[in-house]
């Protein structure tokens, strides 16, 4: 519901009263009405700025500070901030005034071209393109938009405007600090944007170059690469670790030249991405649109166009794999820590009861001795954890490790993963066993085996993911036991290990 009562008065532009005629929508960020002024006949767009919903009055004061920044900015591809009203002496709290663009958004005109199977001509995509880029060049000498999209476009006879600075930031390095900082839209949000790194303009440029392919193509580039279009994770992933393909694979008529700026624009380094002038420079040269003159240097360029794509993909194929592989074991530390502390009950008993030692712990690289006076050692090693495709017990093995007595019994630690929902697994123990008809002195130097090897034993490290596998229930050479209760086999070791 509109908070407005239509026929509310305001305060305008050159002091003049406006009145609220329309409820124009609800925005990203803030009520829309259409209001007109009592003297000049004038027709605005009126923004009411829901600073209520802020933290904090810093948030507030820099919100307003942006707001006026926008109100800078006059360029023919921009919606013009008229006038700014800070809330102090308003009964509708602050609210801004601008300019009213009666003609829709880029987001409708690409959702009726999409339905219509048509595309836009090159020669007018070129034209939306130019006005686009020639708005943000204007608003990021101000400040950074942050939140450029189609809905963001809106149309004026055949000039496209870029409008809402509800979430920009200052460029200014020095008026970082006094910034609102707001949230992109998922489906155009930077890389830099995802992990909160330090924005700068090409964070726009960024955004800008997915709606030129949207222009280009009535498609978003990543959304053949995200399963559920609502999912922050699937976007984050896009963004971060999916190229968007060429251009040209649906828009066979585009330029090289073309497809190159598109490419460099959506680069997940924001040092690779082109300066305003370079979009322009390209967006304006009259071979943009037409072929190049030298066959072979043609090409030449597009050889070297497709081998910089295959360098990209496989960098960004790299990058996803290792920050897969961080995030795997950041949540194998955890399990880790998580199961060591179960023990620490264990040993501080033992430590205020008996009088005569304590048990001391020393870790270092993935191994625990748990050192007992008057008795052998305790050992707890993991191993390295994997997506190992093992199926045991409903779930997949994604870690183990050892645990025994020095010269003494032992068993695995195995780390099971229930499901895709399991961050983090759910730690058992097993004890591996020769079978009965297995003759021991042949596995002796298999397997880590030695003669001085104590059964039940546990497979250490080299061992462990090749042989762990056959506890699915397989005829192999060894039998395989499984315990839930860790503290209960724990306590067992110590025991075993002070007699």
């Amino acid at each position: 519901m509109p908070s407005l009562v239509l026929g509310t008065t305001l305060i305008g532009p050159n002091n003049e009263t406006f009145k609220v005629t329309d409820f124009l929508g609800q925005g990203a960020f803030g009520e829309v009405y259409r209001a007109v002024g009592q003297l000049s006949g004038s027709v605005v767009a009126v923004k009411i700025i829901p600073i209520g919903t802020l933290d904090s009055d810093e948030s507030k004061r820099a919100l307003l500070n942006e707001v006026k920044a926008a109100e800078q900015i006059k360029h023919p591809n921009v919606v013009e901030v008229l006038f700014v009203n800070d809330g102090i002496e308003s009964a509708i709290g602050p609210y801004v005034v601008m300019e009213y663009v009666s003609g829709g958004t880029l987001a409708k005109l690409l959702r009726v071209q999409g339905q219509s199977g048509d595309q836009i001509s090159l020669k007018r995509a070129l034209e939306i393109m130019m006005n686009i880029a020639q708005g943000a060049k204007a608003i990021n000498e101000k400040i950074i938009h942050r939140d450029i999209k189609p809905d963001n476009i809106l149309i004026e006879g055949n000039t496209f405007k870029i409008g809402d600075f509800g979430i920009s930031k200052f460029v200014d390095e020095n008026t970082r600090l006094h910034t609102f900082k707001g949230s992109q839209h998922i489906h155009y949000m930077a890389p830099e944007g995802w992990q909160q790194l330090p924005n700068t303009f090409k964070l726009d440029v960024y955004s800008v170059g997915l709606v030129f392919y949207q222009i280009l193509t009535l498609q978003h580039p990543l959304r053949a690469k995200v399963n559920d279009p609502s999912s922050f994770q699937d976007w984050e992933t896009a963004h971060l670790f999916e190229q968007c393909p060429d251009v040209r694979t649906i828009r066979p008529d585009a330029p090289t030249s073309l497809a190159q700026l598109l490419s460099r624009m959506v680069s997940k380094r924001p040092a690779d991405r082109p300066s305003w002038d370079d979009v322009l420079e390209v967006l304006s040269r009259p071979e943009a649109a037409g072929p190049s003159q030298n066959a072979s240097i043609a090409a030449a360029v597009e050889a070297a166009v497709v081998r910089k794509q295959r360098i990209d993909e496989g960098q960004t194929k790299s990058e996803a794999e290792a920050r897969e592989r961080q995030k795997q074991l950041a949540f194998y530390r955890y399990s880790c820590d998580t199961l060591l502390k179960k023990f620490d009950p264990l040993i501080d008993q033992f430590n205020q009861t008996f009088q005569h030692g304590k048990i001391t712990i020393e870790s270092h690289a993935g191994t625990t001795i748990y050192s007992l006076p008057l008795g052998r050692n305790v050992q707890l090693s993991f191993f390295e954890p994997k997506k190992s495709g093992i199926r045991l017990r409903n779930g997949e093995v994604i870690g183990g490790g050892w645990l025994g007595i020095a010269r003494g019994r032992s068993s695995n630690l195995v780390l099971i993963k229930q499901g895709a929902e399991d961050l983090y697994g759910n730690w058992m123990l097993c004890e591996v066993r020769l079978m009965a008809l297995v003759d021991a002195n042949k596995i002796i130097g298999k397997f880590g085996i030695t003669r001085d090897t104590v059964v039940p034993f546990g497979f250490k490290d080299a061992y462990f993911y090749d042989q762990i596998q056959y506890a699915s229930g397989a005829m192999h050479a060894f039998t395989y036991t499984f315990f839930s209760d860790l503290e209960d086999y724990f306590a067992g070791l110590v025991h075993e290990a002070c007699g």
